[in-house]
């Protein structure tokens, strides 16, 4: 019996010993995931923030140098530098007028593929279009976005951005185009 004892207090010694150590570092993986959730949010809301102002130099800023992309039209672009990606996304706003409406955005979700790497899903709605600097205006839509986010040094951006547009229901492509 006094060795059962001797044994069970031997286990509770240990588990006391073993286990504020166990519980924060239990508790710092959890908060990671948290944490990067959080940072991934931020740079995606940095990068719509920047979309919105028309900042090509900000997007570019936010993206990998090397970040691919494939447009809405399905025209993939895969820049060779930072300075290409500005001139790519300067292009692309010189023909929106600034005093177009901005898009209502949506973070449907967030899914890690690793500790580094992770899929982030994003609603757009152009609900007035978009206004052109020649007062022409691309017609309203929606489209669904894929950002692909990867983590160095601690710094989330944007590694790969896939644009979809939006088929309405009951609506086949290219009638709806």
């Amino acid at each position: 019996m006094r060795r059962k004892l001797l044994s069970w207090t031997s286990w509770g010694i240990l588990a006391l010993t073993i286990s504020p150590s166990f519980i924060a570092r239990s508790q710092e993986a959890n908060s990671e995931p948290k944490t990067d959730e959080r940072n991934i949010r931020s740079l995606i809301s940095d990068w719509v923030a920047a979309y919105k102002n028309l900042d090509a130099k900000r997007l570019a800023a936010l993206e990998l140098p090397n970040v691919e992309i494939v447009d809405r039209f399905g025209d993939p672009h895969q820049p060779t530098g930072r300075a290409e990606n500005e001139k790519l996304w300067s292009d692309a706003f010189e023909v929106v007028s600034p005093s177009t409406e901005p898009p209502k955005t949506t973070i449907d979700h967030i899914r890690f593929l690793g500790p580094d790497v992770a899929v982030v899903q994003m609603s757009w709605e152009f609900a007035s279009g978009i206004l052109l600097t020649d007062g022409s205006r691309i017609p309203p839509y929606s489209q669904i976005d894929v950002y692909v986010v990867t983590k160095s040094q601690s710094e989330w951006m944007v590694a790969a951005h896939y644009m979809q547009k939006e088929t309405p229901p009951g609506c086949s492509f290219p009638e709806c185009d």
